[in-house]
């Protein structure tokens, strides 16, 4: 008999479930391993950047946790073959696929160059469809599982110059929606989180003056995510104090638009300041390599 999923306070999670992590090398994904630890799990580790996610194994290991470190792509077809066949063949089984791999890129879609949107998309969406129905048919006939899919805030207070970032993770929200209702009868639960800026790596990929834009310690956003394979929810928004700031813009247009506007210009100028940074950075480098080439007259 198929069992009914339920988003009860009920915990289910015991010391053999199998836990898939993509993008687990640093921020989030780091975070959330680390918090993880208190549950005793398999944990199957998965990102580009071979020598970070080694290194966040070894921590794993030293605290006695179960770990397989996978070095590969989302975007590549074959690597998401591989890490679904790996954590098969070493542990006969997937319990819960968190879909945490994606960046940002700050920029103005007028001046935003199609392979930079592509990367967003491929990275934040196509990826991650791809690799949830990759695990589904094991879930399906487990009769149990758990995906916990990485949006962000901006999904619901979608911004510039973060447009196609935003349109991503809202499209992130909307798929996880709709397969909720769809795999509900499999005893198959589907979380949502809605993060906003948190201290990691993200500013500096997407190219914004990290000083402009303070984050929040991501340890903690790491123990309320790892909450959700013991207690499943449809969406966990955080930090908490956004909740009542979204559930305002939802029901007052003015007030959505003022708010998204002041977030915009914010994050535009941090971008801004992050470019005259880097742009200076050169500049000095230059003057130092001119200096190197262009002999001292005085020492004549």
């Amino acid at each position: 008999m198929v069992r009914k999923t339920s988003y009860s306070n009920k915990a289910f999670f015991d010391e053999s479930k199998v836990i898939i992590i993509t993008g687990a090398s640093s921020g989030i994904g780091k975070a959330l391993s680390l918090a993880l630890v208190r549950y005793n799990p398999k944990l199957v580790l998965i990102a580009r950047r071979k020598r970070q996610l080694l290194q966040t194994a070894k921590l794993l290991e030293k605290e006695n946790v179960d770990v397989l470190p996978i070095v590969g792509d989302v975007r590549n077809r074959e690597d998401r073959i591989k890490f679904v066949d790996f954590t098969m063949k070493k542990y006969g089984r997937i319990d819960v696929l968190v879909n945490n791999a994606g960046l940002g890129k700050a920029n103005l879609i007028i001046d935003q160059p199609e392979e930079e949107i592509d990367l967003l998309i491929e990275t934040n969406i196509l990826s991650l469809i791809k690799m949830t129905k990759h695990v589904l048919p094991i879930m399906q006939q487990q009769e149990s599982g758990i995906i916990i899919n990485m949006s962000s805030s901006l999904a619901l207070l979608p911004v510039f110059p973060f447009a196609v970032y935003c349109a991503t993770k809202s499209a992130v929200k909307v798929f996880s929606d709709s397969i909720r209702q769809e795999l509900k009868n499999y005893g198959i639960s589907v979380s949502t989180v809605m993060p906003g800026s948190y201290e990691t790596e993200f500013n500096k990929i997407a190219g914004i003056d990290e000083e402009s834009v303070p984050g929040y310690a991501v340890e903690k956003l790491a123990v309320k995510i790892a909450k959700l394979v013991v207690k499943p929810k449809k969406n966990l928004i955080q930090p908490t104090s956004y909740v009542p700031l979204i559930w305002i813009t939802k029901r007052f247009e003015f007030l959505k638009n003022l708010i998204t506007l002041k977030i915009a210009q914010m994050i535009n100028k941090a971008r801004i300041e992050s470019q005259i940074k880097i742009d200076e950075e050169i500049a000095k480098t230059e003057k130092e390599e001119i200096k190197l080439l262009v002999p001292d007259k005085r020492n004549n």
